[in-house]
C-alpha cells in the first residue's frame, strides 16, 4: 500500500501548516468573539453546499456516464485498483463527462460525497488497448487529491481564511498538484514513460503528435521562459507549469526507488 503522507511534496507540507495555523487562529478569534456569528456563517454555508451537491449530482447522473461494473468495467477495475493502492476505504464515484474537446480531469467533493470526473477527450487521447498506465496516471492523480485530503470540506473550511492571504492559496494549490503527481507516479513505478507522456499529452492535446513529441525538447522549454514574467505567471497560477511538473516527476523517479506495485489489468 502506498503511503500518501510520505509522498506529500515538502512545499505542500509547509503551505498546509501555514494555512492551518492562520485559519485556526482566525476561526478561534471568531469563536471567542461570538458563537452566534459563527452559526450565522456556517449554517447557511452548509445548506448552500448541500443544495449545490444535490443539483450537481442530478446534473451528473443525468448528463454523464457513471463508471461501474456494468459500464466501462475495465476503467472501473482500474479506479478500484488504484483506490486500493492508496488505501482508500471508499473510492469516489467516477464519471466520464462529455468535455467538448477539453482535456482535463477533476476531483470534487460536496460534504461527504466524492467524485472523480474524467473528461472524455482526455480518455480518448490517453487510452491504449495494451497499456493503460497513461490513463492510470490521471486516475491516480485525481484519487490522490481525495486520499491526501485536498478536497476535504472540513480541512478546506479550516484553511479558508488563509486563502485570502495574497499568493498563499495559489502556492498551496500548486504544491497539492505536485503531491498528486508524486502519488500518481508511485502508482505506476515501473512505467516512467507513461507518467511523463500523460502529462505531455495534457499539454499538447494531440493524440497524433504525442508519439512524435520529444520529452527532452519539451523540458528545455522551461529554460526559455522569461524569468521575471515566468515568476509572476507562476505565483498567480493554481497549477505549476507543465514543464515544471514533468521535471518534478522525473526527479521523483530519479530520487526514489519505488517498490513495484502489482498493476491490475483494466
Amino acid at each position: 500500500m502506498i503511503s500518501v503522507n510520505e509522498l506529500r511534496h515538502p512545499k505542500e507540507k509547509l503551505y498546509r501548516l501555514i494555512c492551518m495555523v492562520i485559519g485556526g487562529l482566525i476561526w478561534a478569534s471568531l469563536l471567542l468573539g461570538t458563537m452566534f456569528s459563527i452559526l450565522v456563517v456556517l449554517l447557511p454555508l452548509a445548506l448552500a453546499l448541500w443544495l449545490a451537491g444535490r443539483f450537481f449530482r442530478a446534473a451528473l447522473f443525468g448528463n454523464s456516464v457513471l463508471v461501474d461494473e456494468q459500464q466501462y468495467a475495465g476503467l472501473n477495475a482500474m479506479v478500484k485498483a488504484v483506490g486500493q493502492q492508496l488505501g482508500m476505504s471508499r473510492v469516489p464515484e467516477t464519471f466520464v463527462v462529455n468535455s467538448g474537446g477539453m482535456t482535463n480531469a477533476l476531483a470534487i467533493k460536496f460534504l461527504s460525497t466524492s467524485y472523480v470526473l474524467l473528461f472524455s477527450s482526455l480518455v480518448d487521447l490517453l487510452w491504449e488497448e495494451k497499456n493503460h498506465d497513461r490513463v492510470r496516471m490521471i486516475v491516480a492523480h485525481e484519487l490522490a487529491h481525495h486520499a491526501a485530503g485536498h478536497v476535504n470540506f472540513w480541512i478546506d473550511l479550516l484553511m479558508k481564511p488563509a486563502m485570502f492571504v495574497p499568493f498563499l492559496g495559489s502556492a498551496y494549490s500548486r504544491a497539492c498538484e505536485l503531491t498528486a503527481d508524486r502519488v500518481a507516479a508511485a502508482c505506476i513505478p515501473a512505467n516512467r514513460e507513461a507518467a511523463v507522456t500523460a502529462m505531455i499529452t495534457l499539454a499538447s492535446g494531440s493524440q497524433v503528435l504525442t508519439p512524435h513529441t520529444s520529452v527532452e525538447a519539451f523540458k528545455r522549454q522551461e529554460q526559455k521562459i522569461p524569468s521575471g514574467f515566468g515568476f509572476l505567471q507562476e505565483i498567480l497560477s493554481s497549477h505549476p507549469r507543465m514543464t515544471k511538473r514533468i521535471l518534478a516527476i522525473e526527479a521523483f523517479y530519479d530520487s526514489r526507488t519505488v517498490q513495484p506495485v502489482a498493476a491490475q489489468a483494466a
